[in-house]
């Protein structure tokens, strides 16, 4: 804890106060979501709104507790939609080649998980992998004094992206390449515009896109019979 200049005595800054909010209305709203019962919905439906408004309000201002590395950082409004559209087109396109080959999409019938994985979702692995991933490996190219590697972060951190799907069990070779390909894209934002947050934009449009078109298709099909 430390005084601030032109304050009162009393008045005390707590360096590192909007980090910890950030991780408690994440984490916190993400164990609401994951837990059964009315009222744990609720509460996590509002911690979710409450976590998105806070950390679009908090965009660069994110630098303690080893958040500067996440490099939770704004880029222009051109960008937000750009990351937003390249996400939803990349969710069709997985969408249409598990159609293709037969390999249904799985999908979640639950309402707070589909939520949890529109919003929180997204923002917790972008943060691990583009974020605190990206950071390490540009700082291992760095030490070894091969700066002009640094490209090679997105392909290294999408492969690691890709192998921790691999814990989902019956996750077949097709999955794998698209969780391998979207995790480039990802990557690719990341490394682009120097922050996760339009990666995270991405990510959740992503998700969205194959939760709109199974729900647009489920309910086409219903309404021809």
């Amino acid at each position: 804890q430390t005084r601030v200049a032109g304050k009162s005595p009393d008045h005390v800054a707590w360096r590192g106060a909007r980090e910890v909010v950030f991780w408690l209305l994440l984490l916190g709203s993400w164990q609401f979501l994951a837990e059964s019962g009315i009222r744990n919905g609720i509460i996590g439906c509002l911690g979710t709104v409450g976590f998105v408004i806070f950390a679009g309000l908090n965009l660069d201002r994110l630098n303690e507790l080893g958040l500067d590395h996440a490099r939770w950082r704004s880029v222009g409004g051109a960008t937000w939609l750009v990351s937003a559209g390249a996400g939803f087109i990349a969710g069709g396109i997985v969408f249409m080649l598990a159609s293709l080959s037969a390999q249904a999409v799985r999908l979640s019938d639950d309402r707070k998980l589909i939520l949890l994985q529109v919003s929180l979702g997204p923002v917790l692995e972008e943060i691990l992998f583009r974020g605190y991933l990206f950071a390490v490996i540009l700082w291992c190219f760095r030490r070894l004094r091969r700066p002009q590697y640094s490209l090679l972060a997105v392909p290294i951190a999408a492969a690691v992206f890709a192998v921790v799907h691999l814990s989902q069990p019956g996750t077949t070779w097709l999955q794998m390449a698209c969780i391998t390909s979207t995790g480039a894209l990802y990557g690719g934002i990341r490394y682009a515009y120097g922050s996760a947050a339009p990666a995270a934009v991405a990510h959740a449009a992503y998700n969205l896109a194959l939760y709109a078109i199974s729900i647009a298709l489920k309910f086409f099909g219903e309404a021809t019979r």
